[in-house]
């Protein structure tokens, strides 16, 4: 059963809106548009690897997507956890193309391309240190379980080649439709349950209680100052921006389009690239409004939370 849910990276939203309102031939625009491109494929290929997990007996399993959890000052965060009665399992997905090959003298992955080659952290360097967080963060709360790791190379054209010493590489490293193949042989290994079905259930809750989703100023990640965000109402139709507010709707002055709600965009656009608050004369900057009546009108049709009164009132973005 599915016990959380994998949602689209906050990351990849951020950066969607970010790399909408940048001018076409903004500096940062190529370093962004690479980390987008490499961010989706990192997606994409979870998403590659959920049909596998979605087909495990319902019963037996619950699976936990992009489970985020704090050790200290720290976090850490799996891209799938199986939870079972007799074991938890951690997959490190990860979307390579081409040839790779799992070098256990200087612990990395080299990925061959086109005769292009490529190094990267390992992943199984990387899914160990997982399972260490996972390990500390169970002790902490004196639960004990056997933890156990996978490294899912989400593409399944992709060549996985190691050497012959690299006994983890042999035995951790699997293409996605080799999951339920790799859980039936680890519920052989580990035959003794360590939980009840109660004590699954409070785990899970306790799980859900202390996921944290990712936070992420996008501006500051980028250096990109504010000042350099194209502002106002994107037309729906269209997609130019300087749509105009007349007699309660939004006008395209370059399609004609008419929208009366095309200004909540706009809105989800400042909360997340701005701020998480707005005041009524921000709120007039942003969409290029001259009436702070106007701008009024809108914020409390929107019905946000609120603080302070009159001009000094701060909005906030509904959760």
């Amino acid at each position: 059963m599915i016990a959380l849910e994998r949602v689209k990276p906050l990351r990849l939203h951020k950066n969607e809106v970010l790399l909408n309102r940048l001018s076409k031939n903004h500096v940062k625009r190529p370093l962004i548009e690479s980390e987008q491109r490499k961010r989706m494929a990192g997606y994409q290929g979870e998403k590659a690897s959920d049909y596998f997990v979605k087909k495990l007996p319902e019963k037996e399993y619950l699976i936990f997507h992009g489970l985020r959890l704090q050790n200290g000052d720290s976090f850490f965060q799996m891209d799938t956890m199986i939870l079972s009665k007799k074991l938890t399992l951690n997959l490190e997905i990860k979307n390579y193309i081409g040839t790779i090959y799992f070098d256990s003298k200087h612990k990395q992955l080299i990925q061959s391309v086109n005769n292009l080659e490529k190094a990267y952290l390992c992943p199984i360097v990387q899914a160990k240190r997982q399972r260490e967080e996972w390990t500390n963060w169970l002790k902490e709360r004196k639960i004990q379980l056997p933890l156990d790791y996978l490294v899912v190379i989400s593409n399944p054209s992709t060549i996985i080649k190691s050497d012959p010493q690299y006994y983890e590489a042999q035995r951790n490293v699997i293409h996605p439709q080799e999951i339920g193949e790799r859980m039936n042989k680890l519920s052989m290994q580990y035959t003794e349950d360590q939980l009840t079905s109660n004590d699954i259930k409070k785990l899970a809750k306790l799980l859900i209680k202390n996921h944290i989703p990712e936070t992420y100023d996008v501006l500051s990640y980028f250096k990109i100052p504010e000042t350099d965000i194209i502002t106002g109402v994107q037309c729906l139709q269209c997609e130019k921006f300087g749509m105009e507010r007349i007699h309660g709707t939004w006008h395209c002055p370059t399609c004609q389009l008419k929208n009366k709600d095309a200004h909540l965009q706009a809105m989800n656009d400042y909360f997340l690239l701005i701020n998480s608050t707005i005041t009524n004369k921000k709120l007039c900057e942003f969409l290029h409004l001259s009436s702070p009546y106007t701008a009024s009108r809108l914020l409390k049709k929107m019905n946000l939370p609120y603080t302070g009164s009159k001009k000094g009132r701060m909005y906030t973005q509904k959760n």
